[in-house]
């Protein structure tokens, strides 16, 4: 029944999408997401329909966060089970693993990454399209790849931007 109306809420927030108010979307999405079992330290900004939280264990989102399309929180392991029955341990049933998964404030994470379990995004982070996170990204960090490395400080990336980008190639939001 809980599962029911996650999806019924989710699918609420999809179609409500229609009427370009994000607001209305992003109280409808957080809804539905504490009502799987994620934890909000504050109100998220965006979260993409097709993101897929994992909640076999612990997802704790800071505020102010977006998170970009295709995103995958994954806090389930079940990669044990195979590696015992390589030692011809086979258990009688399979073993998962689980870890928490927090990420803080400010944060953005870009399309298609996945987040593996265990992970601590810190604050004012850009995780970049397409990263495999694992481990301790630390605040004021833009990370990418596979796996994911630090690649620049914020604060310095943003500074360099503000000085370089033509106000004619920004797209801003209508409120």
């Amino acid at each position: 029944m809980k599962r029911g109306l996650y999806y019924f809420i989710k699918l609420v927030a999809i179609s409500s999408r229609i009427f370009r108010n994000r607001d209305f979307y992003m109280l409808l999405m957080k809804k539905a997401h504490v009502l799987n079992g994620v934890k909000f330290i504050g109100k998220p900004r965006f979260i993409h329909p097709n993101v897929i939280l994992d909640t076999v264990g612990d997802i704790i989102l800071g505020n102010n966060i977006v998170i970009s399309t295709g995103v995958l929180f994954l806090t389930h392991d079940y990669s044990f089970t195979t590696g015992l029955t390589s030692i011809d341990e086979k258990p009688l049933t399979d073993i998962a693993l689980v870890y928490s998964i927090t990420v803080g404030d400010n944060c953005f994470i870009g399309a298609n990454s996945t987040i593996l379990p265990g992970s601590k995004i810190g604050s004012n982070v850009i995780i970049g399209a397409g990263s495999i996170v694992k481990g301790v990204i630390p605040d004021f960090s833009i990370v990418a790849g596979n796996p994911a490395e630090i690649i620049k400080d914020i604060r310095l990336w943003v500074q360099h931007k503000k000085e370089t980008v033509e106000t004619k190639n920004m797209l801003t939001d209508k409120k």
